[in-house]
C-alpha cells in the first residue's frame, strides 16, 4: 500500500490518495482483512508525501449581499429567468448545499426534501445531509426579504406561479424553446446557474467576456451558503444564529465563516492611528 502510494504521489493529489486509501481500506475490510496504517513507517512516510505534494483547498468565493443584488439584476423576466432568481435566492438565505437545493420539492413527499410555503415565509425541510447522519432532518426558515427585487420568498412564489407547479421537482431545467422539464437540476446545474449570473452581473460592469468569464470561475454552488455566513458575520448577525442557519455540528466550523465577514471588524490595524 505504501509502495503504491508513494508511485502515484506525483501524479494525483493528496486528497485523490486519502479517497484511494479509503476505499482500498474498506474493500480489504470487505474481503476479511485488515490494511495496518498505524505503523510508524507509514505514518511517517504518509507525512512526508502530504508535505511534499500537499497543498490548500482551493477554495470558492462567498457571493457577498452587494454581489448576490448585482448577480440577479441582470436576470431577464423570462422563466429561466425567474427561476434562476428564486433557486439563487432561496438556495442563499437558507444556506443550502447546492445538493440540497437541487433536490428540493414543491410538495411534501416521503424521504425528499420539501418547500413549504407559510404566511411568515418558508420553511425548508431537509432529511439526511453530511452533518446528519442519523437521517434526523432539520428545518431551515427563510424569512421575506425588505428589498422586492431580491426577497427570496417572494422570487420563489413567482416561479412557482409561472411554472404552474404543484408537486415535483422545485427546480428545473428548462430547454432553449423555454419548455419545462420534469426532472429536477443537478448539482452540476446549480453551480452553473451561480456562474452564468455573476459572468452576466460583470459584464454590465464594464469587463470584457474573457475577464467576465475568470470572475464568474471564482464562484460555485457553494458560494450561496458561504455567502450567507459571511454577510451575515460581516452584519454582526450573532455567531449561534449563523451556525443555527447552516446546521453546523460544530461552532469551530462556523467560526471560519464568521473570521472572513469580520475581517475588518474592530480590526487593530484600523485602530492603530494611520
Amino acid at each position: 500500500m505504501l509502495a503504491y502510494l508513494i508511485d502515484h504521489a506525483a501524479t494525483l493529489k493528496v486528497t485523490t490518495l486519502q479517497r484511494r486509501l479509503a476505499a482500498i481500506r474498506e474493500q480489504h475490510a470487505a474481503a476479511g482483512f485488515v490494511l495496518d496504517t498505524t505503523s510508524a513507517a507509514f505514518r511517517d512516510a504518509w507525512r512526508g508525501i502530504k508535505r511534499a505534494h500537499g497543498r490548500p483547498a482551493e477554495k470558492k468565493r462567498p457571493l457577498m449581499t452587494v454581489d448576490l443584488r448585482r448577480a440577479v439584476a441582470t436576470l431577464p423576466d423570462t422563466l429561466a429567468g425567474r427561476r434562476d432568481r428564486a433557486l439563487i435566492l432561496v438556495g442563499f438565505a437558507a444556506a443550502l448545499r447546492r445538493s440540497e437545493l437541487a433536490g428540493l420539492q414543491v410538495s411534501r413527499r416521503d424521504g425528499a426534501a420539501w418547500i413549504e410555503e407559510q404566511p411568515d415565509g418558508l420553511v425548508i425541510h431537509l432529511g439526511r445531509s453530511k452533518t446528519d447522519q442519523q437521517s434526523e432532518g432539520a428545518e431551515v426558515g427563510v424569512p421575506y426579504g425588505s428589498n422586492l427585487e431580491t426577497c427570496p420568498v417572494r422570487s420563489y412564489r413567482a416561479w412557482i406561479n409561472a411554472a404552474q407547479l404543484r408537486e415535483g421537482p422545485a427546480f428545473r431545467p428548462i430547454d432553449r424553446h423555454g419548455r419545462l422539464g420534469l426532472e429536477a437540476v443537478t448539482d452540476r446545474a446549480v453551480a452553473r446557474i451561480v456562474q452564468r449570473t455573476v459572468e452576466a452581473a460583470a459584464l454590465v460592469d464594464g469587463h470584457s467576456l474573457e475577464e467576465a468569464q475568470r470572475i464568474a470561475s471564482a464562484f460555485a454552488g457553494h458560494s450561496l451558503r458561504s455567502g450567507l455566513a459571511t454577510s451575515a458575520a460581516a452584519n454582526d448577525a450573532p455567531g449561534h444564529t449563523i451556525q443555527r442557519q447552516l446546521r453546523h455540528k460544530r461552532f469551530d466550523t462556523t467560526s471560519g465563516y464568521i473570521r472572513s465577514g469580520q475581517i475588518f471588524k474592530q480590526n487593530p490595524a484600523g485602530m492603530a492611528g494611520l
